[in-house]
């Protein structure tokens, strides 16, 4: 019987992680399947980085949300690895860049045209973030504040 529970612990512990994936796939996997892109800049000597990572990213909720809404794809401000982004092949590094990260961590949300929504710089609390992947996740964006959407209850 404790065998059966282990696996059972298991599968679900597998069931609730984040898969980071390359940003062309994201982008590509976000235009099958109508999600969008969800952009993580940090640096490996960042302590915020490593407090959002795991204090914020391990949270159930937001793992909840993460994998309802986009495709997630973490992006080393200092790494020399290849990225794709519409065709243009460039750094890691380049590619923040690209997109004006000026502090750390800083999340960006694009659409699955690679159309960049907005970006949350900063290290949130894990109920704060998870809310504003749903604001974002859910295009309640388009018609309300996060201000509103947070307190619509």
């Amino acid at each position: 019987m404790a065998l059966v529970f282990t696996l059972a612990a298991t599968a679900v512990g597998m069931a609730q992680s984040l898969n980071p994936t390359a940003l062309d796939n994201a982008l590509e996997s976000a235009k099958e399947n109508g999600k969008k892109v969800l952009i993580d800049v940090y640096a490996e000597w960042c302590p915020y980085c490593a407090k959002m990572h795991s204090e914020v990213y391990t949270e159930t909720d937001v793992i909840t949300a993460v994998n309802e809404h986009f495709y997630l794809v973490k992006i080393n401000i200092e790494s020399q690895n290849e990225v794709n982004y519409l065709g243009n092949r460039m750094t890691e590094s380049d590619f923040a860049k690209m997109l004006k990260s000026s502090s750390l961590p800083t999340t960006f949300f694009m659409n699955s045209e690679g159309e960049l929504l907005g970006m949350q710089p900063g290290l949130l609390p894990a109920d704060v973030f998870e809310d504003l992947l749903t604001f974002v996740g859910t295009d309640s964006f388009e018609s309300l504040s996060f201000e509103e959407y947070r307190n619509r209850d």
